[in-house]
């Protein structure tokens, strides 16, 4: 019940409690996964075996990816979340024009 001599109570939202989180302006968990499979790809199957070619592979790798992903984030920063969940639930909801149009059949 509010009175006339009360205030209204205003909270005020941060930014850093609704903005989603990035490690190098990439989701953070592509980012992550990104950098494991540079490290799996660079350490024991580079410098340890002593084959240099899947080290700079791996460099070029991480650098080119790590644009992509950036790119990607900059156009939607929960894109992986968004994505699986549209696989997870791709056999539920039928993409088409109207409600009553007939599935096809593949």
């Amino acid at each position: 019940m509010l009175y006339n001599d009360e205030e209204i109570r205003v909270i005020p939202v941060r930014k850093s409690l609704t903005r989603p989180q990035l490690i190098c302006g990439c989701d953070r968990v592509l980012f992550l996964l990104l950098m494991l499979f540079c490290i799996a790809l660079i350490f024991p199957g580079g410098l340890g075996s002593g084959n240099y070619v899947n080290v700079l592979i791996g460099i070029v790798f991480f650098l080119v990816g790590v644009q992509i992903l950036a790119v990607i984030a900059k156009y939607d920063p929960l894109f992986s979340q968004i994505f699986s969940r549209a696989i997870k639930y791709q056999d539920s909801y039928v993409a088409s024009s109207h409600v009553y149009r007939p599935d096809k059949k593949y």
